[in-house]
Parts: structure tokens; C-alpha cells; sequence
């Protein structure tokens, strides 16, 4: 009865099914995954050792976050509240990048989620930096009153339901497996109480996709059932039900289980789906596609080597080049509009040479100055992504005392009289994601 999710005419489906908003992501954890160098952490995994740590424990860094609380509960005698408010600073803290997140949260016609995950921040913040709009959010409690969402049909901005509660906004978000037990046992007569029809709409009569949703074996039917709000006999009967998670023992586990049902599964991993989802969204709604700037920052006897450079990287799809070439609409105030889009550039180039050094107070500078202001407002805000790529474009030695502290402290590229290498290209890519 289980359908392997694969075919070209699968892909078409499911984006109709979010062009009509017919579908409803269910995310899990595996969603979190943080880039460090050049892997993906979970952010589950994360959490757990940096818990397990400050409390002094070493040799049990292999448990997930839930294993984690439920050791030092049982095993070391900790205090719940000693945990909690521990996990609350580490989690407010947060500010890495979750590349697979955010090309998931770029297919701009999914407006809302419900999320499986207690550190709910992560998702809202990656939803704001995605969207340039602050979502709003539920936190499912069992302890405290909620309300039901606006329609989700005419949602204004992005909408989170946290259905296992919040580390940041919630006394009793749900770290363990008993308590995800205590909260599943609960959750259909508490979103009755709440009068939670917009909500209890989303889960029933819209198509679901559990993603990255990777539950202990004896809660899997639990939970999916409990998503659901239908029978698991009456699946895939009105609507697609698609599950998608990361290859392991446990994955094997539950489609052994989910293959006497209608639903659908997909073979490959979490981030293969996304990517190919997010791919085929982009090819399919390519009006919608966020274009990324480029500030390119020069002295005007470098002008060739910057019309290179912008010629380059503009065979990118998807990003344009901005530089100071006093084509600004007359009446302007230049100083104003270079400072906006340095601000608003996703990425910010400057070409060190001879020429771009020989003056200390140039206008050049004053593009430099005002970019390096703006990537420390970035870092004050948690942003972690890329900002500077300071490039040499002549013989010009890049760490001499002409070029500024904070250029010199980074890693400089070689841009030859601004013709770039293939691996330069391939870099701005993995900086703007969209390898």
C-alpha cells in the first residue's frame, strides 16, 4: 500500500499541492542542522553535548537532546529547572547557519509550519531573515491557555504552531519522550478547549509532510496519528501523506511500519529532498526567486578590473552587482544610496590595489568603513553568515599596513585584474547559498 515517492508527476503533484496551499509541512529536527566548517550539526546533537558538558558529564556525548535531559534527570539527581534554565541560554544563543533550513523556508508560498522541534526560535529566526518580515507563532501548552491561529488562508506573514511547546516561552515544552507522550495524550481535547479550528484545519484536511520528523520507534504511530487527526486506515485516501527522513535503523523501522498504510515515502535523504523540492519550486516560480546583491567596492582607476568582476559573477542566476558608478538618479544624495545598498548587499567585495590604497580618505574608504559598521550590526543581531570578501586585483602584499585591520584580519582572495578563478565563483555560490 505505500507509495515510494520518486516519479516526475510525484514532484508536480506536491507543488501543486503548495501553490494551492493545500499543504502543511510538519518539520522535525533533523530540519536543524547547523553548517560548521563544512558539515552539517545537528543542532539536537549540539545541544545535547553542551548540556551534558556543563553539568560535568563527558562520557555520554553520544545521546540525543531528549536521552540527554532524561540522564541527568535519572541518572545524576539534576534539577528539571537547573536544565531548563541552562537550555534556555544556549538556546537563545543560537545563531549559526542552517543552510537546508533556509532553502526550505525559500519556497516563499508555504506560509505556515507546524513545528516539532522546542527550540522554536531557530525556525523564527530563519523565517525572518528568509522572508524580511517577523512571523507570529503558537506554543501547543499543557499548562498555559492558547488560542487558535487567524486563518491560515490569509495569513500577512509567516505562521509557527509549536506543538511541543517552546524552551524560550513555554514552563513546560516537551524535552523527553514521556513528556512528548503527556502532550500527544492530551493535544486533541486542549485544542478543543482553544476552540483551535484554523489549526485542527491545517492538520485535517490538508495534505502533510512530515519532514525530518525522526520519533522513537514506539511513538512514531503516536504522533503521526496524532498530527493527522485521522485514522491511519483512512490515509492517503482524500489527501498525500508524505513522510521524508534521513536513512537509518530507525527510518527502516518506521517505513516498515507506514508500508501497510497509504502513504508515501521517500528513498533519499532529508537534504535530497529539499534541495530537489527547492529546485523544482524555484524552476517552476522563477518570479519569485530572491535575486542576491553584490556590493562591489573600487577606485575609479580600477573601473576594467570591476567591470570583470561584475560581468562574472553576474553569470550566476539569480545575483546582480551593485558599484558606485555615479549613474544614481540626478537629485540623489550618492552618499545616501551607496550606504543603503552596502546595507542591503548580501555580500560586500572590496578590490584592494595600488589604486584603491593610495588615498586614506577616499570615498573608497568611507564604502569600507561603512561595511565593516555593517558587519558587526549584522553579528550584534546573530546573523553568522558571510558578509566581507576582500579580494586583491594586483601585486598589492594584502596584509601591508595600507589595508584596514578588519580586511586584513580575514582571508583575502587573488581576483587578477578582477577575472576570477572558477573556485572564486564556486566560493560567492556556497557564501550566497545557492550551490
Amino acid at each position: 500500500m505505500n507509495k515510494i515517492f520518486s516519479e516526475q508527476n510525484d514532484w508536480d503533484e506536491l507543488l501543486d499541492y503548495i501553490s494551492d496551499k493545500q499543504l502543511t509541512p510538519i518539520i522535525g529536527k533533523e530540519m536543524y542542522q547547523f553548517k560548521k566548517d563544512d558539515l552539517l550539526v545537528p543542532i539536537d546533537q549540539y545541544l545535547s553535548g553542551q548540556i551534558l558538558t556543563s553539568f560535568g558529564v563527558t562520557d555520554q556525548l553520544d545521546l540525543s537532546l531528549s536521552k540527554a535531559v532524561d540522564y541527568l534527570v535519572m541518572e545524576k539527581g539534576v534539577d528539571w529547572m537547573d536544565i531548563m534554565r541552562k537550555l534556555k541560554l544556549m538556546v537563545k544563543d543560537i545563531n549559526f547557519e542552517f543552510p537546508l533550513l533556509a532553502e526550505f523556508l525559500g519556497i516563499s508560498d508555504l506560509n505556515y509550519f507546524i513545528n516539532t522541534a522546542v527550540y522554536n526560535n531557530v525556525l523564527e529566526n530563519n523565517l525572518a531573515k528568509e522572508r524580511s518580515v517577523t512571523p507570529t507563532s503558537i506554543n501547543f501548552s499543557l499548562n498555559e491557555p492558547f488560542t487558535d491561529s487567524g486563518d491560515l488562508e490569509r495569513l500577512q506573514v509567516p505562521f509557527v504552531f509549536n506543538v511541543f511547546g517552546s524552551l524560550l516561552n513555554t514552563v513546560d515544552p516537551a524535552l523527553r519522550d514521556e513528556d512528548m507522550l503527556e502532550f500527544t495524550s492530551q493535544f486533541k481535547e486542549k485544542m478543543g478547549d482553544a476552540k483551535a479550528i484554523n489549526l485542527i484545519n491545517a492538520l485535517q484536511n490538508k495534505s502533510l509532510l512530515f519532514l525530518g520528523c525522526s520519533f522513537p520507534n514506539w511513538m512514531v504511530r503516536f504522533i503521526l496519528r496524532l498530527l493527522s487527526n485521522q485514522p491511519l486506515l483512512a490515509w492517503g485516501t482524500k489527501r498525500r501523506i508524505l513522510v521524508v527522513n534521513d536513512p537509518s535503523d530507525l527510518r527502516n523501522t518506521q517505513f516498515d511500519f507506514l508500508k501497510n498504510y497509504k502513504v508515501s515515502t521517500y528513498e533519499g535523504s532529508t537534504e535530497e529532498f529539499v534541495n530537489e523540492l527547492a529546485r523544482q519550486w524555484k524552476q517552476r516560480n522563477p518570479s519569485a526567486v530572491k535575486n542576491k546583491m553584490v556590493f562591489l567596492s573600487y577606485t575609479v582607476k580600477d573601473k576594467e578590473a570591476v567591470e570583470n568582476l561584475k560581468k562574472a559573477i553576474e553569470e550566476i542566476n539569480n545575483v546582480t552587482c551593485w558599484y558606485d558608478n555615479r549613474e544614481i538618479v540626478a537629485g540623489d544624495n550618492f552618499k545616501t544610496e551607496i550606504a543603503k545598498n552596502i546595507k542591503s548587499a548580501d555580500l560586500f567585495i572590496p578590490l584592494i590595489s595600488e589604486n584603491s590604497l593610495m588615498h586614506k580618505d577616499g570615498y573608497v574608504q568611507i564604502e569600507w568603513f561603512t561595511a565593516d559598521n555593517v558587519n558587526t550590526f549584522r553579528r550584534i543581531d546573530g546573523r553568522t553568515d558571510k558578509y566581507l570578501m576582500p579580494v586583491v586585483i594586483d601585486d598589492t602584499n594584502p596584509y601591508n599596513e595600507n589595508v584596514p585591520k578588519y580586511f586584513s584580519e580575514l582571508s583575502i582572495g587573488k581576483v587578477v585584474d578582477g577575472n576570477p578563478s572558477p573556485e572564486f565563483i564556486s566560493q560567492i555560490k556556497d557564501t550566497l547559498n545557492l550551490t
